[in-house]
């Protein structure tokens, strides 16, 4: 059988296939010219222009020397720095804190006894820095629900010393956690 008998039997079984192999054959040839005539050469249009528009990006980054950048570097971190000096307590924020660490021992399930605390001025700065000791005595998960809650604060705690002990009597299996860490407070202006 030849190509024309075999062209003209698909014809007589059914119309609609040839047809729409033939359209769909058209419809290909269309969007192949369509891309390769007219989206093809804007498409490199704009990754030259993209292209050319990163080199200027990288230069200007490279050269960050400018004033007006310079510029705006500082205030942005001017404001950084009035956010961090906004989140710091007056002093009187001190029994506050003190407040909380027995709340967070207390849903712990812990105790503690006394917390000593010590303030130092920052030189040149209008702040005190308070360095409080601590302990407490419990179970081991106790003292580490404790220890995540005390991470979880919102106030600016800088651990200095942290040291976790066994106890002589191992039979209740009770752990002691021993903390030292500071924290900052402003000055009050009189």
């Amino acid at each position: 059988m030849n190509k024309e008998s075999l062209l003209l039997a698909a014809w007589r079984l059914n119309k609609k296939i040839p047809l729409l192999i033939a359209v769909l054959l058209i419809v290909n040839c269309l969007v192949f010219l369509g891309l390769q005539y007219f989206l093809s050469p804007r498409l490199e249009g704009l990754e030259r222009r993209f292209i050319k528009v990163q080199n200027e990006v990288r230069k200007q980054r490279a050269g960050s020397q400018d004033s007006g950048q310079a510029q705006a570097v500082f205030w942005r971190a001017q404001d950084d720095l009035g956010i961090f000096v906004e989140r710091i307590p007056p002093r009187a924020g001190l029994t506050g804190l003190i407040e909380e660490l027995f709340d967070l021992a207390t849903s712990a399930e812990l105790g503690i006894d006394q917390i000593n605390y010590d303030p130092q001025p920052i030189e040149g700065r209008d702040f005190l820095r308070y360095s409080l000791v601590f302990s407490v005595t419990g179970k081991y998960k106790q003292v580490k629900r404790f220890v995540y809650s005390l991470e979880q604060s919102d106030r600016l705690i800088t651990m200095e010393q942290i040291g976790l002990t066994g106890e002589a009597d191992s039979a209740r299996g009770d752990v002691s956690l021993s903390l030292r860490f500071s924290t900052l407070f402003r000055k009050e202006v009189l």
